[in-house]
């Protein structure tokens, strides 16, 4: 997954070189659509099914055969949708730009249900190959753009791409033994399925709304170009955050382990050493975006997409909270309380809206990572107030050292700023690296910890 992700990355920045701003805006519209249709067509059904399959042995047959019909509809329903409001919102051109990607949502919709089954069977890797094929026929839509082609191609390959993942899930998902029985309504299956999904389904809408509400709003009431330089600001920051995952996929085993046994103790233990690895994570990213920015966006995108500097510059100053709220959002879905934990993801949502609502007619793409930085920082407020009245659990501020250490970090960097990128990023690193050893922020524990770890896995 992390290969395919760094594929997909490089393949955005490589194509900025043979497209305008205002032609990549179609695409950052259009891709922007097909991501919050597919939330909506997925209505959270993918972990209800895993969830069910897991835990019943057989039942994933039934659920398969019984719901897919129906989450076909759903799909169609979503795309019926989708289509209406690019005609009331977009000029031709861009409404059939978002027509022809959305093509995507009545197969994504199906397949989300597949994926799912595969989870919930113990196919993890299998399940990981879909994913990874889907993404790299994204990324290869922007081939034909490097030959001549305009941006339609990857808009297209947008389509594409989960009607391919569809085969391929079918396909292993037969072969596994787990599905054999043929597709039907089952009506009775598909409101249970739907009953259980109403939690991740929320979670899911309020995921997308955070995601990309400003991308398709500045769609709207910007040029296409600001559009573009946005898009790809949050691409970056959305590729550093990735890093959290290495923590919050074991986080939240050990956590839902341990507040399943009632070893409150525990999880609090995991959960602090998770934050901790979080800023010593999130800290370095978050200066080296806010302090350099500028010659990264012009090394990596062109001088044509210079206007996304700022709001890179915005949001990357802090985004250590989003990895911190990473780490808080498993501790919601691990524990006993997820629907309170539900209502405070809306909460988050409607700030990021009211926000985007405010600063964006006013301001643009600065006013929207504005936007995006007001609502982490309520975010990881918030969520620190539910844990501490659900489960005990504080989320512990930075301490003095890793911040001293950021702070040092920064400093070499501004002040090496003129120099060839790969200085101040070098310099930067280095110091941080020193101040957190010399400071004992990372201690000979943690030291002998990682090379244990990395010992275990080599043999």
């Amino acid at each position: 997954q992390t290969a395919v992700r760094v594929v997909a990355l490089g393949s955005v920045v490589a194509v900025t070189r043979h497209l305008q701003p205002d032609q990549f805006g179609r695409y950052s519209t259009a891709a922007a659509c097909v991501l919050f249709a597919n939330f909506l067509a997925d209505f959270g059904t993918s972990p209800a099914i895993t969830r069910l399959s897991s835990r019943s042995p057989g039942e994933a047959d039934r659920l398969l055969s019984g719901t897919l019909l129906s989450s076909l509809l759903l799909g169609l329903i979503v795309y019926a949708g989708v289509v209406a409001a690019a005609i009331a919102l977009y000029p031709p051109l861009v409404t059939m730009d978002v027509a022809l990607a959305a093509l995507a949502v009545p197969a994504a919709a199906v397949v989300s249900s597949l994926l799912g089954a595969l989870d919930g069977e113990g196919l993890i890797a299998r399940r990981a190959v879909v994913t990874a094929v889907q993404g790299l026929i994204v990324a290869g839509g922007m081939v034909p753009v490097f030959l001549g082609a305009g941006v339609r191609a990857p808009i297209v390959a947008i389509a594409i791409a989960p009607w391919v993942g569809l085969v391929l899930a079918w396909r292993m998902a037969r072969r596994a033994g787990f599905w054999k029985s043929p597709l039907r309504f089952d009506w009775t299956r598909t409101k249970a399925l739907l009953r259980t999904a109403v939690p991740f389904g929320l979670s899911g809408g309020l995921t997308a709304i955070t995601l990309r509400f400003d991308v398709i709003l500045l769609s709207v009431l910007r040029p296409g170009g600001e559009t573009a330089s946005y898009d790809l600001a949050v691409r970056v920051i959305e590729a550093g955050t990735y890093l959290s995952s290495a923590i919050c996929g074991p986080l939240l085993f050990i956590l839902s382990g341990r507040i399943g046994r009632e070893d409150r103790e525990g999880a609090s233990r995991a959960f602090s050493e998770a934050i901790r690895v979080m800023y010593l994570l999130g800290l370095p990213v978050s200066v080296t975006l806010a302090v350099l920015a500028r010659p990264l966006v012009t090394l990596a995108f062109g001088p044509g997409f210079e206007d996304a500097a700022t709001p890179l510059a915005v949001m990357g100053a802090a985004q250590w909270l989003a990895f911190v709220i990473m780490a808080q959002g498993a501790l919601v879905m691990a524990g006993n309380a997820v629907g309170r934990g539900i209502v405070v993801g809306a909460m988050i949502a409607l700030v990021t809206v009211v926000f985007d609502l405010l600063l964006v007619p006013p301001f643009g793409a600065v006013g929207a990572a504005l936007a995006t930085a007001v609502a982490w920082t309520f975010g990881a407020i918030a969520l620190h107030h539910f844990h501490r009245r659900t489960h005990g659990i504080r989320t512990s501020l930075p301490r003095p050292a890793p911040l001293a250490a950021a702070a040092g970090m920064g400093l070499v960097m501004f002040l090496s700023r003129d120099a060839p990128l790969v200085v101040p990023v070098v310099l930067g690193l280095l110091t941080y690296v020193v101040c957190l050893r010399a400071t004992g922020a990372v201690s000979g524990a943690d030291v002998r910890r990682i090379r244990s770890v990395l010992a275990r896995r080599a043999a």
